[in-house]
Parts: structure tokens; sequence; C-alpha cells
């Protein structure tokens, strides 16, 4: 499978990227806009807590659907089909499923930047 495509061949270098982790997300548009919010969904409270909102034009989501498609095709190329979630299903459950013999799946990369290839 091919790899991602990097606009001429480059990646900006930043010294640090902020990371978050993302249980929960929502995607809406407008006319000209695409806008994606990612948040931790927290059981205890019942709710999620949105931390993080990017908007975009439509060009660069379906260009960002198209790699994360790509993205997942080579994940279970290499680690098994991952199970469709289900909307009757408990946001825990989610959770579980996501992290679902990860320690195996971790152990087996050879080295750091394998475990963080983007």
């Amino acid at each position: 499978m091919a790899s991602p495509k990097r606009r001429n061949g480059i990646r900006n270098k930043t010294k640090r990227l902020e990371a978050r982790y993302a249980n929960y997300f929502e995607v809406g548009h407008n006319a000209f806009e695409f806008i994606f919010d990612f948040g931790q969904y927290h059981p205890e409270n019942e709710g999620a807590v949105m931390h993080t909102r990017i908007i975009t034009g439509p060009v660069y989501a379906k260009l960002m659907a198209d790699l994360l498609r790509d993205a997942v095709l080579r994940f279970e190329d290499q680690h098994g089909a991952i199970k469709p979630a289900d909307d009757e299903l408990d946001p825990i459950e989610l959770v579980k499923q996501s992290i679902a013999n990860y320690d195996r799946r971790f152990n087996n990369l050879s080295t750091t930047e394998e475990r963080f290839k983007p």
C-alpha cells in the first residue's frame, strides 16, 4: 500500500507536537468547511469532554478521509480486522475493543520508530 502523500514531499519539522487522546469525536460541515471535534468519553460523567476542534476545507477533508482509510487498511493488514462499532455498544466496551491485544501488538514492534510511524 502506498505511503501517505505529503505536500511537495516535505513535512514541517515541529519541535513538539501536542498529543491528545480521543475516544469520542463528532464531524459536521457547512457549505464551506468541515468541523472535526475530538474529546474523551468519561463513563463516570456519562458524557464526553471535548478538547480539540479542527476546521478544514472540503478538499482537505476528503484527503484526510482517504489517508485515514488507507491507514486503517494497512493496520488491518498487519493486525487483523477491526470489529465494526455498534451504536448500541457501551462506550466503555468500545474503548476495551480499541485496546484489545495492545500489549502483544506493541511488543511485536522491533523499534521505537516503528511504534510511532505516521
